[in-house]
């Protein structure tokens, strides 16, 4: 059957994506199928013209809210989003098996249990892990329940009735609730696939040990080096996903897991620097200095997750959201929804890097003490359970746009 291999990213992971494409070349045939998830802007075009990959840019889709979808969601959520409108348009172009990777995917051998399992169903997914982890560590079963049982860094769908109805739902649920908001119970595209395996017959939830493998389940995969090609619990290692791999940090595996250190002379280790190698060799640092064309406002304004999701509670139907003079932006001004500086140098807080010895968490820690002293332990919890409800959704735009929360599940594109 006509089969496509496809992956999406934005400018600055161009390298990955290069990486990918040559994984891949050395055991299938056909041209890797790229989405760009940025403006055709001079600088962009170039970098993509530099990689030498057959890429489509993501206005090319053909969505009809484009502007209003790259304004409402952020870069991971803007190219996780887009999947499934990326798939039905290279099933459109006559493509009859379509298999998704993560740009962060590295194939080792050829993915024949990928082939067996879309010989006999529409939908092929893999689960995070087959066996279970409590020990203390990151990720356990915890985090599976929180992100999803299914990484969705990998899909694959053979063309018909099952897959194309799959990709209906899903594309709506993308475009309209395509969120990284685990507290409302959504995480991008990945946690809409749990209800897969309920709304939809032809699923295969496949167990081969060598598709897949990750820092979320290595716990229950032995690599092993053999006669130049690398095994895990003895069956060919398919396809490696280097999540939260840092190039300019081989010695650590994954700045999202606290289970696995990387030791020298292991395959493991060899394997980590060999992807650091290559995407460095790719251009990694020259890609990751473009900026996101979908990070500022048409004068240079910094867009803050705050003015993303006040596109959901403002009274305009706008079409024009990146424009600073736009009505929306100027009801984002009054509201005082705009950053005070074009720079914006955060970093996100993890387990990982969570410091409670700092002096801002602890002097955070001496003002909640203080509150519950002040207001009395049950005014404190109904505060801080308001705080985490301002958190999820729009709600936190709204009140200070000075609109009613709303609590109705809707598909609003």
């Amino acid at each position: 059957m006509k089969t496509c291999f496809l992956t999406i990213v934005s400018a600055n992971y161009l390298a990955y994506a290069r990486v990918l494409a040559d994984s891949l070349s050395h055991h299938h045939d056909g041209e890797l199928q790229v989405l760009i998830v940025d403006r055709a802007t001079v600088q962009v075009r170039a970098a993509v013209e530099k990689s030498g990959l057959h890429c489509v840019y993501a206005e090319e889709l053909g969505l009809p809210d484009f502007e209003r979808l790259a304004y409402k969601y952020d870069i991971l959520e803007l190219n996780t989003a887009l999947k499934p409108s990326f798939l039905k348009l290279l099933f459109s172009k006559g493509f009859e098996q379509a298999i998704y990777l993560d740009p962060d995917i590295q194939v080792h051998a050829p993915l024949l249990p990928v082939m067996a399992a879309l010989e006999k169903s529409e939908i092929v997914l893999t689960p995070h892990a087959l066996k279970p982890v409590m020990d203390g560590l990151r990720p356990s079963e915890i985090d599976y329940l929180r992100g999803g049982t299914f990484n969705l860094g990998f899909i694959a769908l053979r063309k018909g009735p099952d897959s194309l109805a799959l990709l209906d739902w899903w594309e709506s649920r993308c475009l309209g609730q395509g969120f990284n908001d685990q507290a409302f119970g959504t995480f991008v595209d990945q946690k809409w696939l749990e209800l897969a395996p309920s709304f939809f017959d032809s699923v295969c939830i496949l167990r081969d040990a060598g598709c897949n493998v990750a820092y979320w389940n290595l716990h229950e995969r032995q690599l092993e080096q053999a006669n130049g090609s690398i095994f895990v619990n003895g069956v060919p290692l398919c396809f490696f996903h280097f999540s939260g791999v840092n190039a300019q940090q081989p010695q650590q595996l994954s700045k999202y897991q606290s289970r696995h250190q990387l030791l020298s002379g292991t395959v493991l280790h060899s394997m980590v620097k060999n992807y650091c190698d290559a995407l460095l060799a790719a251009g990694h640092e020259q890609a990751m200095k473009l900026r996101y064309t979908f990070s500022t406002l048409d004068n240079g304004t910094p867009i803050t997750p705050t003015m993303r999701r006040a596109l959901l509670v403002s009274q305009f139907d706008e079409q024009q959201p990146f424009a600073a003079a736009s009505p929306l932006q100027r009801q984002l001004d009054a509201a005082g929804l705009k950053p005070s500086s074009h720079r914006m140098t955060h970093a996100a807080t993890t387990a990982a890097n969570f410091d409670q010895n700092s002096l801002q968490v602890r002097a955070i820690n001496f003002l909640v003490r203080l509150l519950g002293r002040l207001l009395g332990i049950e005014r404190l919890i109904q505060l801080t359970r308001y705080g985490a409800l301002l958190n999820r959704e729009a709600h936190l735009a709204s009140v200070l746009l000075k609109r009613p929360l709303d609590f109705k599940h809707r598909l609003r594109r």
